[in-house]
């Protein structure tokens, strides 16, 4: 059938009937929903790689102001208020990168199967 008849094509697919305009707007959810997580995505990527340089960096920083024993200063700078803080904020943007991440893959497998559709309804 054509477009212009007024009925919508659907295709059979795992035995749900998907319509092409629903079918077209959650692939446009989909793309809108990657692009508006892009600088999020980096950013918390970005954060999480950088993880264990930075905690190296403030531990140093607090190590080497502290005095006493090697292990002393050690307990000093891991119970510091900056390196406790920043472990719980990286803690925090490791799950949130996790759940993005995941949401992310899911919204390409959305588009992936638009696309592959749209090759099939093309043969």
């Amino acid at each position: 059938m054509s477009r212009g008849s007024g009925v919508r094509k659907t295709y059979m697919e795992n035995s749900y009937m998907i319509n092409d305009d629903e079918l077209s707007e959650q692939a446009e959810a989909a793309h809108n929903g990657l692009a508006d997580t892009d600088d999020r995505y980096g950013k918390r990527s970005a954060y999480v790689k950088m993880g264990p340089y930075y905690t190296k960096l403030i531990k140093a920083k607090h190590f080497l102001s502290a005095s006493g024993t090697v292990a002393e200063r050690d307990a000093i700078a891991y119970n510091s208020t900056e390196f406790t803080t920043y472990v719980d904020n990286l803690r925090d943007a490791t799950i949130d990168l996790e759940i993005l991440e995941a949401k992310r893959e899911s919204w390409q497998r959305e588009i992936d199967i638009w696309r592959t559709l749209g090759a099939n309804r093309r043969r």
